[in-house]
Parts: structure tokens; C-alpha cells; sequence
């Protein structure tokens, strides 16, 4: 026994003289819980996320203080949230490194790209190509994704929608988008297993959640695009979605997205300085200006202090207040989500 402990301590001994770079690594927690803290710290401005649109936030401020508010807020984050992540799993299947892995491949590389804790992810059996996310005190942050959806996509696609989710869980969107649930906009919204609040939505409440949808999207989009191999081809990537027949949670569709005529359209704007020239005409629905407003994010410098293994531009990159102030000149002040 003397024999085999001197023989093991004269092995690491040498180990150490030959300069073993295995030994030289600092496996602390302590090491390692300050580089991920400083890393994570570099991206939060003002209590938010630095690539979060500014709007997106103040819109939520806003509703917090309107009356009926508190109500259904409580109503959404105690009952409906819970009841729908308890449905989701027991009847969804959990993805893993066995069960669709590539799938939860995708979600890795997207919470990688993020900075995120991997969410659970859950395949729910339906037809219907569906993706959201859930997040409660009762069960762990989720992504909903539907068989639907993966026969629909490709992996890049995929990558964006699982990176949208990812960012509404970053960003606490989840009780908002379920409040929109409430409004019965549209036909096609998704509706969840619970609704327990029986007070109607007042005007005033109505209208501005239908204004924090439009910047939450911006927001959204952001995050799936800091989440692709190549964020260049967003534009295209969301028109295709769309144009296959993809609907997204809040029950928009639009199968005549053309993005060679909004790629035009952003052409003409993207070396605009003049704030009063970057208005696009209102009669381009809010589902494609969103996505002149983003491919605006592809000029923006917070892009790639996310992705510094992207290339990046030779030219000066707009700086992210000003990347906000044009996305709010783009999207616009009407109440259409």
C-alpha cells in the first residue's frame, strides 16, 4: 500500500515538471460561477437583456398600472399557467438525447447561443404547427413544440422558432402572451386548457396588450436570430415559415409574405438618418413590417457582441438605442398585431 501512494504521488509529480495542462485548469465552482456571472452580466442594461426592444418593456410597465390588470395577471400566473404546463406533461412526450434528439439538439445549441438554462421540451402529438413556451413556479421553464411543426420545418427554422421561445422565457413573456388569450382576437389563437378569469377585458387594456404583442415580436425575433448558423437570412427564413402556412400562437398567418418586395422595402431605409423618412406605409401589415424591423437588428452591434464567432461588418454598426428608435419608426403606431 506505502509502495502504490509513493508511486501515484511520484506520477503526479511528474506530471506537474512535464507541464501537464490538465492540472493547470481551475475547476472551482467559485472560478467558474464568476465567469459565467461576468459573461451573462455583459448583456444586461438597466435591469433587461441588452438585445430586448426597449418598447417591449415599457409596454409591460404600462400595463402593470391599468386597472383589471392585477386581476387577470394573478388569475393567468396561479390557475391557467399551471393547469396547461400539468396537461402538457402528462400528454406531451419529453425530448432528450434518446427522444428526438435531434430536436433537443437544436434547443442546446440555442440556450448555448442565449446563455440560457436548457428548458424542458416537450412534443405534443397534434397536426396543428404549434410552438410556445411556459414558465411557472410549479413546474420548469418549457417549450411546447407540436409534431405538426417538425414535419413543417427544417432544422434552421426550427432553430428560430425554439430561439424565439427561448428569448419569451428570458424576457418573462409568458403570462402576456396568455393574457392575449383572453381577447378572442382571432379564430386561430391558441387556445389554452385553463381561462379562469371572468371579468371582461376592458378597452383600455385590450388595446395595450395588442400594442405589447407587435414589440414582444421584436424582441422574439431578435433572440431566434442571435440563435441561427447565418442570422443574415431571417427575412427569408420567417417569410418561407409563413408562406408554407405556419400559424403562429397569437393566430396569424400570412401565406403572401414576399420578401423580395420587404427586402426592397428595408433597401431603401437601412442608411436612412432622417427619423421622419423611415415611417413605412401603414398599409403594410404589422406581420411584414416586423420583418423589415428585424433585418434592421442585423446592423445593430449588440448582434454580434452575442455571436462573436459571426463576422462581422467592415462599416460602423448602429448602436442598440438607435437600432430601437428606428424598429419604433418602422412598426408604427397602429393597433393591428
Amino acid at each position: 500500500m506505502a509502495y502504490s501512494l509513493s508511486n501515484e504521488n511520484n506520477v503526479t509529480e511528474t506530471a506537474k515538471e512535464m507541464g501537464n495542462p490538465l492540472l493547470k485548469i481551475d475547476t472551482s465552482f467559485r472560478t467558474y460561477l464568476n465567469v459565467y456571472t461576468r459573461s451573462f452580466d455583459n448583456h444586461v442594461v438597466g435591469g433587461s437583456l441588452d438585445y430586448a426592444f426597449d418598447s417591449d418593456f415599457a409596454v409591460r410597465q404600462k400595463l402593470s398600472g391599468l386597472g383589471g390588470w392585477g386581476r387577470l395577471y394573478r388569475a393567468i400566473t396561479t390557475t391557467d399557467i399551471s393547469e396547461e404546463g400539468k396537461d402538457c406533461y402528462m400528454k406531451c412526450i419529453q425530448a432528450g438525447p434518446l427522444k428526438y434528439p435531434e430536436v433537443y439538439d437544436i434547443l442546446k445549441k440555442c440556450t448555448e447561443r442565449l446563455e440560457l438554462n436548457p428548458p424542458i421540451l416537450l412534443i405534443k402529438e397534434t397536426d396543428e404547427p404549434r410552438i410556445y413556451s411556459l414558465k411557472s413556479d410549479s413546474f420548469d421553464p418549457s417549450v411546447v413544440v407540436s409534431t405538426g411543426l417538425l414535419d413543417m420545418c427544417t432544422p434552421e427554422e426550427l432553430k428560430f422558432l425554439i430561439g424565439c421561445e427561448c428569448g419569451r422565457l428570458q424576457n418573462n413573456h409568458t403570462a402576456y402572451n396568455f393574457a392575449f388569450t383572453y381577447l378572442n382576437y382571432n379564430k386561430d389563437c391558441y387556445k389554452p386548457k385553463e381561462r379562469s378569469c371572468k371579468s371582461p377585458v376592458s378597452n383600455q387594456l385590450l388595446h395595450t396588450l395588442l400594442q405589447w404583442v407587435r414589440f414582444a415580436d421584436i424582441t422574439a425575433d431578435r433572440a431566434g436570430m442571435i440563435c441561427l448558423d447565418e442570422p443574415k437570412y431571417f427575412g427569408k427564413l420567417v417569410c418561407d415559415l409563413y408562406e408554407k402556412g405556419y400559424t403562429d400562437f397569437f393566430g396569424r398567418k400570412n401565406e403572401r409574405m414576399g420578401f423580395e418586395e420587404l427586402f426592397d422595402l428595408y433597401d431603401k431605409i437601412r442608411d436612412e438618418k432622417e427619423p421622419r423618412k423611415l415611417a413605412v406605409d401603414s398599409s403594410i401589415p404589422s406581420i411584414r413590417r416586423r420583418i423589415v424591423a428585424g433585418m434592421d437588428f442585423l446592423e445593430c452591434v449588440t448582434l454580434y457582441k452575442w455571436r462573436m464567432d459571426i463576422k462581422r461588418p467592415d462599416y460602423q454598426l448602429r448602436s442598440q438605442q438607435m437600432c430601437d428608435i428606428r424598429c419604433n419608426l418602422i412598426m408604427g403606431t397602429d393597433g393591428e398585431v
